[in-house]
């Protein structure tokens, strides 16, 4: 008689990364379905209650979106920091983990959302084209109006991606200095995204930034991304110096 041996089949276990991205990226996705789900109907309830008054809109109302489509995920970033960050080290994983999957959670939202807001856009567009209206952007700082896709996402992507980066540093920072420190410290930790919008003439108008950084259609996006390498290189020192007290 002869013993046979059965082997188990080996068990796939995700790396850290990919265990702590998915749990960070399923969160934001959860969000975000909640969020364009009320933003499409608030929009539609306004487009439908400028037709009643106006009998036509000529205008877009999409647009009005993007202030909270950049501060919505920022207040997310923030939370993802203070409520990850002590959790996922109490479970043995590392901080360099945390700041690859968070940066990467940041970066894709950011992304995620410009393509949805840009894609509604052209939407709007072509629904008020084809009942004989125009989709004129009134907003200041968006001067977006009869552009294509490509020109949206250049748009509106610094501004969108850097809202998240700034989120967690603002995070980031709340945890190591505290409450006090945290709020003292918001002009710097917002300033990024602060630039971003006020170079792009959001609210004082624009700035001649044009012949320094080759072009206005070349300025956003330059500002954007170094800006938001800074904002990266700035969290990513924090997190890696920062104690973090694990529950015992």
């Amino acid at each position: 008689m002869s013993a046979t041996t059965v082997t188990a089949p080996a068990v796939r276990r995700r790396s850290p990364l990919a265990h702590a991205l998915g749990r960070q990226v399923s969160v934001a996705v959860y969000l975000a379905c909640w969020y364009w789900a009320i933003a499409l109907v608030v929009l539609l309830a306004a487009t439908l209650i400028v037709w009643r008054v106006n009998g036509s809109v000529d205008v877009s109302i999409v647009a009005y979106a993007r202030q909270s489509a950049i501060w919505f995920p920022f207040s997310q970033a923030i939370l993802l920091v203070a409520a990850l960050l002590r959790v996922h080290v109490a479970a043995g994983m590392t901080r360099r983990t945390f700041v690859r999957a968070s940066l990467i959670t940041a970066v894709s939202t950011g992304l995620g959302y410009t393509l949805v807001l840009s894609g509604l856009l052209l939407l709007e567009r072509a629904l008020h084209s084809a009942v004989g209206w125009d989709a004129e952007i009134l907003e200041q700082g968006f001067e977006l109006t009869g552009r294509d896709f490509p020109a949206m996402v250049g748009e509106l992507a610094p501004a969108l991606v850097l809202a998240n980066l700034c989120g967690l540093l603002v995070g980031v920072v709340y945890h190591r200095y505290g409450g006090w420190w945290g709020t003292v410290t918001l002009p710097l930790t917002v300033l990024p995204i602060v630039a971003t919008l006020a170079l792009a003439g959001e609210w004082f108008g624009s700035f001649p930034l044009d012949g320094l950084l080759g072009g206005a259609g070349d300025a956003p996006l330059l500002t954007g991304a170094v800006l938001a390498l800074v904002t990266a290189v700035v969290y990513v020192a924090l997190v890696r110096s920062t104690p973090v007290r694990t529950p015992r």
